[in-house]
């Protein structure tokens, strides 16, 4: 059987599990189809009559890219709206939406990869999800926000309802939560934990369960508007939590101190590790320098289907509602880190230097 055969959509899947720069440039020699799929060039705008459109409705902001769907709605949308469509929808950014709103239409959403969902403090408390799984849910970005503040927070039952989830971003209004801890995230790479408001905060207890759903994590943010309990000698047990862990951002926890980051060194010394520690504010400036691909840019529209890209130094009111997944070879930067003390070594092809009339003629 020919790969051939396979439509667009199951070739980018397969294109976006590649994490080797010349594999994928390769691929891409391979004819102008892949060449299409992999790099954004004239090509593809001739092959797709590549538009976007956006039209305003009553329903809310509809953009249509390539025959995906994504919605971007900050009032109701019409009940008839996702059995029609839903099936074409692959982001879904969606605002005033609670876990029981989601679960009367996530059965219309069978190809959903990336979920942005917040509701207001005017919306009712959220009741812990139970609904069908997300099978194809890579991104989760969500905000249950509620006017009762005894409600613990229940964003992580949705998590735990989506088998292949690469990344979370979960934004809290206070320090209690719904954890199930009999359920593992096993795929789950990268995790923000935000809070913007002043009353509460995750506290060590609380994260600790959370991390040991996580035993694959690579890259962890935890952010407060004002602090976080975690204390110099909780960092020892974090790492044990964490055993594949590359980047640990906990620059609002005062508790941390220069013990932790010493500790951290001999640790990765020890385990021959590599971890990239940020502690204080003063390292704002440290992370974007070590890991420039990581971008805190605002725009409603971000290039690449990546979490850690687009979304990881970013405040949740800031997130893109829509990643353009036609960006494939910028996301291989992703897991690289800027290391002073080497010099990274450059491809033999830069994607830059191969032009289309080369290749094919």
């Amino acid at each position: 059987m020919s790969i051939e055969i396979l439509d667009d959509s199951c070739l980018f899947r397969i294109f976006r599990e590649i994490n080797d720069k010349q594999t994928l440039l390769v691929c891409s020699l391979v004819n102008r189809r892949w060449y299409s799929l992999i790099f954004p060039s004239s090509l593809r705008t001739k092959r797709f009559g590549y538009q976007k459109k956006i039209e305003t409705e009553r329903k809310g902001l509809k953009l249509i890219h390539d025959g995906e769907i994504v919605i971007v709605s900050s009032i109701k949308i019409e009940s008839d709206f996702f059995p029609q469509h839903g099936r074409k929808i692959k982001q879904l950014c969606i605002s005033d939406c609670t876990l029981d709103d989601f679960k009367r239409f996530v059965r219309y959403l069978p190809r959903l990869e990336r979920l942005h969902m917040s509701s207001s403090s005017s919306s009712k408390p959220s009741q812990r999800y139970d609904g069908p799984k997300l099978e194809r849910l890579e991104i989760l970005e969500i905000s249950t926000e509620s006017s009762v503040r005894c409600e613990p927070y229940r964003g992580l039952s949705l998590m735990d309802r989506c088998p292949h989830l690469k990344s979370a971003f979960h934004c809290i209004n206070g320090s209690d939560f719904f954890v199930d801890t009999q359920v593992k995230n096993y795929h789950l790479e990268d995790l923000v934990i935000e809070n913007m408001y002043s009353s509460g905060t995750v506290n060590w207890q609380t994260l600790k369960r959370i991390l040991r759903k996580c035993p694959n994590l690579k890259h962890l943010a935890i952010r407060h508007s004002c602090d976080t309990d975690i204390e110099d000698e909780n960092i020892p047990e974090m790492l044990e939590l964490l055993p594949k862990v590359v980047l640990i951002d906990l620059r609002v926890s005062p508790g941390i101190t220069d013990i932790s980051a010493d500790y951290v060194k001999e640790y990765c010394k020890t385990h021959n590790r590599s971890i990239s520690f940020y502690y204080t504010n003063e390292h704002e400036h440290g992370i974007k320098a070590d890991w420039p691909q990581l971008l805190d840019n605002i725009g409603r529209r971000c290039f690449g289907f990546s979490f850690m890209r687009n979304c990881f130094l970013k405040p949740f009111d800031e997130l893109p509602a829509y990643m353009d997944p036609t960006f494939l070879l910028p996301l291989l930067r992703d897991n690289v880190r800027i290391n002073k003390k080497t010099v990274p070594v450059e491809p033999d092809v830069d994607e830059e230097d191969l032009e289309l009339g080369g290749l094919f003629d």
